[in-house]
């Protein structure tokens, strides 16, 4: 949502280039909806801007790996940005607002259709694996830049902002960029400090 207004109102100045991070790359049969979550999620949609958060309270599964919707995001994506920015919001709509399992092919499948992706293409995908070792490559980067969670923002491949942060934190961060063509509050040498 924050990154969609961003893009609104900095056009061309800022290029926003998606990639997937899968917060479970192997299935996990123990993830569950624990208080930790329950924190996140509470802190998460109390802020302006945060989409809609509904606490897990789902008959389905809590998700225990990332690596369909990433494989089917990846799919999506190479149709083009619009597709890739109605399938993800619908993802993340299906996920927190919906409590629906994306580790459930089928439930990606939904949210693809539902979302005018090409779906055939997304099914071919998912039973094939075609994206499979691009979905771990993108993971593998993404940790090795220090990305931990989602959403997370790599800013010139200096810097990352995780988490949540608000809207005025991006603001500051490429005003910054375009006046002094420096990140803020960054000495040479140090680490960025954001």
């Amino acid at each position: 949502m924050r990154l969609k207004k961003i893009k609104e109102e900095y056009g061309e100045k800022v290029d926003i280039q998606y990639r997937v991070f899968m917060l479970r790359p192997e299935p996990d049969p123990g993830a569950v909806f624990n208080e930790h979550r329950r924190a996140g999620w509470t802190r998460a949609g109390a802020g302006p801007d945060s989409g809609d958060f509904r606490l897990w309270e789902g008959k389905e599964k809590f998700p225990d790996c990332s690596l369909p919707s990433a494989e089917a995001g990846i799919a999506v994506r190479n149709q083009g940005p619009e597709a890739w920015e109605r399938f993800h919001l619908g993802m993340l709509r299906a996920f927190f607002t919906e409590n629906r399992n994306v580790s459930d092919k089928a439930v990606v499948l939904d949210v693809a259709e539902k979302c005018g992706a090409d779906v055939p293409l997304v099914r071919d995908a998912l039973e094939s694996g075609t994206y499979r070792q691009q979905a771990h490559a993108e993971y593998t980067q993404a940790v090795q830049q220090g990305i931990t969670g989602i959403p997370s923002v790599v800013v010139n491949d200096e810097a990352v902002l995780v988490g949540a942060v608000p809207i005025e934190q991006y603001r500051h961060v490429i005003d910054s960029i375009l006046k002094t063509g420096k990140l803020p509050g960054r000495a040479p040498g140090e680490l960025p400090v954001l």
